[in-house]
């Protein structure tokens, strides 16, 4: 089934060849086959093209499903194809034209990792396995236990990758459904030079202060620098712009199943087209002050007309106010004389001559007395 070390790492005992076979029944995007040179102080020259093709040709039976061949960064060959048998055949070289040569597989390209939790201690790992395998129909490549020395817990989460890019939700284990969640690692830092980009094992600098970014013995006196980003704060800091990019790339290696070069490659592809996008933004500030000062102006030139429209209004409605108050007034003068003379009549009959002699003076009074409209119509 497996090898297995201290029940906390297991490693299925399928060789390369038939674990990229079998990957070939699953989902995935590409296979990427790496050929390295055995000498690993040398890298693999970039040979003539029309050579490589005649080599390829003859050596490998499928070559016509290869769909790209690149030298990579670190003096490598990679070749990518869909069919899993032409990745067997170039997993099967042990020369490549008169060089030595080794051979590997991309298996972010391939794989899938997930955490499943509370699996009891005493459980072995191969049984876990098999119990995976059989009620999911999944391969397990590998497993591991995260279990710290001398810890008394009776479960633990277990990490394991298997091949396809497709894993569902859930998994079944002993009849119980377990959710499973996507395993994104953190971040690794150097303990050396405490940079984000490479291993310790691999480091070639000397130890460094991660507080100032300088090489110095005994407590640390000088001004906080981040080797990382520059920054006022100490490289191990989680707030760090640089450690933040470093788990977005993580992220997106795992969603997308790519390797980490390409995210780092991708994240900042996506940072350029931003500092692009930025460079263009003086000019649309630029149009969006001009439209606002002349939206400005539209708004104002509104505002005076219908200020000067109800000004209009408002010396017509005057007006008429005015008229309708004149004619009032000489309809009221003309109603009054109108009951001056009734009286008058009715009281040449029935009243004494010296009444009559007081009364056109009385009302002669209370007709002249003084009638004043202001602009709404009412008596003053």
């Amino acid at each position: 089934m497996g090898s297995v070390v201290n029940n906390i790492y297991f490693k299925s005992n399928k060789n390369v060849n038939e674990l990229v076979i079998r990957a070939g029944q699953k989902d995935f995007n590409e296979i990427n086959v790496i050929i390295s040179n055995t000498d690993r102080n040398k890298k693999i020259p970039q040979l003539n093209p029309f050579l490589v093709q005649a080599f390829v040709k003859k050596t490998v039976n499928r070559h016509d499903n290869i769909d790209n061949m690149k030298y990579t960064r670190q003096g490598k060959i990679m070749f990518t194809t869909k069919d899993p048998i032409c990745a067997v055949q170039l997993l099967s070289l042990d020369k490549f034209m008169e060089i030595d040569v080794t051979t590997n597989i991309i298996w972010e390209n391939l794989c899938s990792r997930f955490l499943i939790f509370d699996i009891p201690v005493n459980t072995p790992l191969e049984e876990l396995a098999e119990e995976i395998q059989v009620k999911n129909n999944l391969d397990v490549v590998e497993m591991r236990r995260f279990l710290k020395q001398n810890s008394s817990k009776q479960t633990t989460p277990v990490l394991i990758t298997v091949l396809g890019t497709t894993v569902n939700d859930s998994i079944k284990i002993w009849f119980i459904n377990h959710k499973i969640q996507h395993f994104i690692d953190r971040p690794r830092q150097c303990t050396k030079c405490h940079s984000l980009v490479h291993p310790s094992r691999t480091c070639d600098k000397d130890n460094v202060c991660s507080r100032c970014s300088e090489i110095h013995t005994g407590p640390c006196q000088g001004p906080e620098k981040c080797i990382n980003c520059t920054g006022p704060h100490d490289a191990k800091s989680y707030l760090c712009p640089a450690y933040i990019r470093e788990k977005k790339v993580l992220e997106l290696k795992c969603r997308n199943h790519i390797t980490t070069g390409e995210a780092r490659r991708l994240i900042q592809s996506q940072n350029t087209n931003y500092s692009e996008t930025v460079k263009v933004l003086p000019a649309s500030a630029e149009l969006q002050e001009t439209v606002t000062s002349k939206f400005e102006a539209l708004i104002q030139s509104v505002n005076e007309k219908f200020e000067r429209l109800l000004q209009a209004v408002n010396e017509k409605l005057e007006a008429q106010t005015a008229t309708f108050a004149n004619m009032l007034h000489t309809t009221i003068e003309s109603i009054m004389q109108n009951m001056y003379k009734i009286v008058v009549q009715s009281l040449e009959s029935n009243t004494s001559p010296t009444r009559k002699k007081k009364l056109p003076k009385n009302l002669d009074l209370s007709s002249s007395l003084p009638m004043q409209w202001d602009a709404g119509g009412k008596n003053a």
